[in-house]
């Protein structure tokens, strides 16, 4: 986590659904969990009227688990823009619907907007932080093994 991300500490969405294997404990995946925990903060702030809509029938958990999925759906995407395949990170509708068969159009717009706010912000914070978890992507994590016990600075 950098100096500047702030995951909220109410925040559902578990280190632990980012890895299987040890061996799994990469940065890319801690990266993968920041944007899940951030978009979940964007989702739970967000004042638009169709994300009200689908927020007024999703569980906290139901919320936190569609933002782990839809960040860890993304991976292919973070992928293909570090090796130049497109020139941005895309946030497809089809993520979204694939997990969420019942919403609107207007809800999958709406959280694809807010999708890109958590995106943005969070690109922001990795251009000053040390921790270097895209252009280290594939290099062991020791924050999930810090959240193991009990919080970030453990």
């Amino acid at each position: 986590m950098s100096d500047g991300l702030k995951i909220s500490v109410d925040s559902p969405v578990q280190a632990s659904w980012f890895y299987m294997f040890a061996s799994e404990k990469v940065k890319l995946n801690w990266f993968l969990f920041e944007f899940a925990c951030t978009l979940y903060d964007h989702v739970k702030r967000s004042r638009k009227k169709a994300l009200g809509k689908w927020k007024t029938r999703q569980s906290e958990e139901q919320i936190a688990e569609f933002c782990a999925y839809l960040s860890k759906r993304m991976r292919r995407s973070v992928y293909n823009q570090i090796s130049g395949v497109t020139e941005e990170t895309e946030i497809d509708e089809e993520y979204i619907c694939d997990y969420c068969h019942t919403n609107t159009h207007r809800e999958n717009a709406a959280i694809i907007e807010v999708a890109c706010e958590a995106w943005e912000e969070l690109l922001d914070i990795c251009v000053i932080c040390p921790n270097r978890c895209i252009s280290e992507r594939d290099e062991l994590c020791v924050f999930f093994d810090r959240m193991e016990r009990g919080g970030y600075f453990k």
